[in-house]
């Protein structure tokens, strides 16, 4: 899954895959970005959404910076060159045009989505995007990644367009207004709290300790825990308890693991800790949430919760992240 940030010639899928003998053209690539990427120009619609990190997509007409929660839309033809900061976790959308516009002309234009998208279709040459809060996108990320291993054949193709037009209905949901370009608005952090997330993302089921991470980035403990206050809003131990949470939806979206086995891989060797640091995240318990979204469902709907983990004040502990 690591790769560029999907502007280069090996994430764009060939015409003959997306019109070709398996049906429907439309694919999904998750991808994780760690090198720049481009120039490159494709002739496909292409909708990226951010799942994690922060990047620059720049085009002949402008750039535009990306966050978790943002979602750009690139027309087809238009030459683009990405540029990840340390990290960028992004979903793609490849449409055939063709297809694309016979799907959106029967939907509103009041639909923010498919604003961006008439507009790439039209033949605007210009970056256009929306953004969701960081938990939209944390509760459509699972079914997102989903929809991306439907694409290897998991899923029939009348199952893949399901689940992309719950994507499309929950992104109408719980999504602001068009922005167009979006200024540079949002802050990196700093580098060593950048590269601190990056390990923390590639190995969750590591027992971190707060020393061990600190001196992975050569800051001291007490410096790593302010800049993670200050610059993510939470302290290390919280963000991992998020991240592991999150990791744990997609693999209860995604697998057909127990949720004892879902808690383990992700770094949780005490059940009932992970289900309550779960529920305290998504607003339901794990096993609810498998047996509604996850692939023994009869329908898989995507759960929104409005319950957002807030970082409690809590005595140090030898590791991070509750991995009890």
């Amino acid at each position: 899954m690591n790769a560029a940030l999907p502007l280069d010639h090996t994430a764009s899928p060939p015409a003959l895959h997306l019109v070709g003998g398996d049906g429907v053209p439309l694919r999904v690539k998750d991808q994780i970005a760690h090198t720049p990427s481009g120039p490159v120009a494709v002739p496909f619609a292409k909708l990226i959404f951010t799942l994690s990190g922060w990047a620059r997509v720049e085009s002949p007409t402008g750039e535009v910076h990306l966050e978790a929660g943002s979602i750009l839309t690139i027309p087809p033809g238009l030459e683009c060159r990405g540029f990840p900061e340390e990290h960028a976790r992004t979903v793609t959308f490849y449409f055939h045009p063709d297809y694309l516009a016979d799907q959106i002309r029967w939907l509103s234009l009041r639909h923010p989505l498919v604003h961006c998208l008439h507009r790439a279709l039209d033949g605007e040459p210009a970056l256009d995007s929306l953004r969701l809060t960081p938990a939209a996108m944390r509760d459509l990320t699972p079914h997102l990644v989903s929809l991306s291993q439907s694409s290897a054949g998991a899923l029939s193709d009348f199952a893949r367009l399901s689940i992309a037009s719950e994507v499309f209905d929950a992104v109408g949901r719980l999504s602001g207004q068009s922005t167009g370009t979006i200024p540079d608005t949002g802050r990196v952090p700093d580098r060593e709290v950048a590269t601190a997330l990056t390990l923390l993302r590639a190995d969750l089921s590591q027992r971190w300790r707060i020393d061990d991470l600190a001196r992975a980035v050569a800051l001291s403990p007490s410096q790593l825990s302010r800049l993670f206050r200050a610059q993510v809003g939470l302290s290390p131990a919280a963000l991992l308890r998020q991240l592991r949470a999150d990791r744990m939806a997609e693999l209860l979206v995604t697998t057909s693991l127990p949720v004892s086995e879902a808690a383990a891989a992700v770094g949780w060797r005490d059940p009932a800790f992970a289900s309550r640091s779960f529920k305290q995240r998504f607003g339901i318990a794990p096993s609810v949430y498998a047996n509604s979204c996850g692939p023994r469902s009869a329908k898989r709907p995507i759960v929104t919760a409005d319950t957002h983990l807030s970082d409690s004040p809590s005595t140090r502990s030898a590791t991070i992240g509750g991995a009890r």
